[in-house]
């Protein structure tokens, strides 16, 4: 029986421009700067950045850790990424777009998530915590476009 998969959507207008957001979503060195979705947390990040490679995002938080991991499906620089997402809590693989859009001198990040629905709400959060993270990642590292 297979589980009721539903859609999350998060939308983010960052001030950075499109290269910039995508070296962040791919570089693993970075990625370990921002991607993890807990309060005090911190990441190890590795991966394999071409269709078909793998990626690994071991995230450590004061009480909590996760490790996604998945399988790079699409990279179109600096415009999408496609991967699967396959989260040790149940075993359920899932699949994460991420669309950047050039708005301005920024860039509108739109994620969208396919996963099943009574995982929609720990991940909306987790994801959010993420993307909280990447801003405060790009106004440190980066200067606004």
């Amino acid at each position: 029986m297979s589980k009721r998969t539903q859609t999350l959507q998060i939308i983010r207008q960052l001030k950075h421009d499109r290269a910039s957001v995508f070296s962040a979503l791919t570089d693993p060195a970075k990625m370990a700067q921002w991607f993890f979705g807990m309060k005090n947390g911190r990441a190890r990040v590795t991966n394999d950045l071409r269709p078909g490679g793998t990626y690994t995002i071991e995230m450590i938080g004061d009480n909590k850790t996760a490790k996604p991991k998945g399988t790079y499906l699409e990279i179109v620089p600096p415009e999408k990424l496609v991967f699967t997402w396959l989260a040790c809590t149940d075993g359920s693989e899932s699949k994460v777009t991420v669309e950047l859009f050039k708005q301005g001198a920024g860039t509108k990040l739109v994620l969208t998530h396919e996963l099943p629905e009574e995982q929609i709400q720990g991940h909306r959060e987790g994801w959010g915590m993420c993307f909280d993270n990447l801003e405060l990642y790009l106004g440190r590292a980066l200067p606004a476009a």
